[in-house]
C-alpha cells in the first residue's frame, strides 16, 4: 500500500509541475512563423498595415478605405486616401514585393 501512495505522490507532484514548466515558454508569436514561413532569398512583401502606412506617408492624408484583393495569381493592397486638398488618391501595392503598382480607378 505504501508503494501505491508513493507513486500517487510522485504523480501528483508531476501533475502540479507541468503547468509551471509550460508557461515558461512564449508561444505568442509562433503562429505568425507558421502562417508566414520565411524562405531564404525571397522578399516577404508587405502587410496591409504596412501598405497603409506607406500610402499615408506618400499622399499625406486620411485613409478612406483599404483592402487586399486577388488579381490573377497575385495579391494587391488597394488604398484610397483623402488628401488635404479634398481629392481622393487611389494607390496600389503589390503584396508579395511591396512595390507600388499602377493606380486603379
Amino acid at each position: 500500500m505504501t508503494e501505491r501512495r508513493l507513486l500517487f505522490a510522485v504523480w501528483l507532484m508531476w501533475l502540479a509541475a507541468v503547468p509551471c514548466t509550460g508557461s515558461a515558454y512564449d508561444f505568442s508569436d509562433l503562429s505568425n512563423h507558421f502562417a508566414h514561413p520565411q524562405s531564404s532569398g525571397q522578399s516577404q512583401g508587405i502587410s496591409l498595415d504596412e501598405a497603409i502606412a506607406r500610402a499615408r506617408r506618400e499622399a499625406d492624408g486620411k485613409v478612406i478605405s483599404a483592402e487586399t484583393v486577388r488579381q490573377g495569381n497575385r495579391s494587391v493592397h488597394r488604398i484610397k486616401i483623402l488628401t488635404r486638398d479634398g481629392r481622393v488618391k487611389r494607390l496600389r501595392y503589390d503584396a508579395a514585393s511591396g512595390r507600388p503598382s499602377e493606380r486603379w480607378r
